[in-house]
This record gives structure tokens, C-alpha cells and sequence, in this order.
């Protein structure tokens, strides 16, 4: 026990001693003042869990090797998020290129579903017409709609959803047409 208690008493003096050291050795490095913190608190840890119990005669020394290895894991983690990343945005590059260059009839059937939605947009009742696209492509609130048109959010509410619902049976049935037409 009374092992532990002087291990402990001398990682505290350590880290009262070394702590602003590494904090300065890993911000000249990694730019970063929480990057610094954190790999700091790590080298202590890592003095902590360590399996060896046998003394440390240079306790300075042996932190900044300890500092050393963790600036290097650092370093090899910050690569490896730095190439998934860049794979991640060749993917996307690559799948918007293909969905949209290489495969026609992704094109085609998006630009069909945009046409049915402008015909059932123009077919809807004048009044529910007005309340959806102030809704959806003014951007208008309901309350201001229903201030505007003079008459209760309930309504207008009432008009929005009834919209949507006739937009996306009218597109579905037109899709199943242009489906079956083939």
C-alpha cells in the first residue's frame, strides 16, 4: 500500500511539474491548444496503466518518450480520419457523377416525377393551390398564410395536408402509368 501511495505522490508532483511542458511540447506541434490538453492528460494515463511497476529514475525523460509515442498515435489516427474522409468524397463524387452523367434514366424518371408535380400542383382547387405554395415554395408560415388568405391556421392546415395528399397520389398514379405504358 504504501508503494501505491508513494507512486501516486509522484505522479502528482510529476504532472504539477511536467504538465504545462507537455501542454506547450504537443500545442508546437499539433497547433491545436485542445489537442495539447488532451494528448497531456494522455500521457499520464498511460504512466498510470502502465504494467511495469519498476521505478522511473528520470521521470521528465520518461514522460516525453511516453509523449513522443502518443504524438505519434496522434498523428497515425489524424491520417487515417484524413484518408476515409477523402475516400468518402471520392464515393460521392463518383456516385453523383454516375447518377447523374452515366445514368439516363435516373435523369428521365426524376424529371417525369417533377413534371407530374407541376400538373398536380396546377390541377389542386384555386384556394388550396395558393395555401400550398405559399407553404412550401414561399416558405410563408401557417399562421401568416392564414392571415394573408383570411382564414384559420385550422384550415390552412387543412389545406396543406389535403395538397399534399392529392401531389402524391396524382404523381404515384401517373408513375404507374408511365409504368405499365412500357
Amino acid at each position: 500500500m504504501a508503494s501505491n501511495k508513494s507512486l501516486a505522490q509522484k505522479i502528482s508532483c510529476a504532472y504539477q511539474s511536467t504538465y504545462g511542458q507537455l501542454v506547450r511540447f504537443f500545442h508546437k506541434r499539433t497547433g491545436n491548444y485542445h489537442d495539447a490538453d488532451d494528448l497531456s492528460q494522455d500521457v499520464f494515463t498511460l504512466w498510470l496503466n502502465r504494467k511495469e511497476q519498476t521505478p522511473v529514475q528520470e521521470q521528465r525523460a520518461f514522460l516525453f518518450k511516453i509523449a513522443n509515442h502518443v504524438l505519434i498515435d496522434h498523428w497515425r489516427k489524424n491520417q487515417k480520419q484524413k484518408d476515409l474522409y477523402q475516400d468518402d468524397c471520392k464515393l460521392d463524387d463518383a456516385t453523383q457523377s454516375y447518377t447523374t452523367e452515366i445514368d439516363p434514366g435516373y435523369v428521365l424518371e426524376h424529371q417525369q416525377r417533377l413534371d407530374l408535380l407541376s400538373e398536380a400542383i396546377e390541377t389542386l382547387p384555386p384556394r388550396r393551390r395558393e395555401a400550398f405554395v405559399l407553404y412550401r415554395f414561399d416558405g410563408l408560415s401557417q399562421s401568416e398564410i392564414a392571415e394573408q388568405m383570411d382564414i384559420s391556421i385550422s384550415m390552412v392546415e387543412k389545406h396543406i395536408a389535403a395538397a399534399l395528399l392529392y401531389c402524391k397520389r396524382y404523381v404515384d398514379a401517373g408513375q404507374e402509368k408511365c409504368t405499365n405504358d412500357e
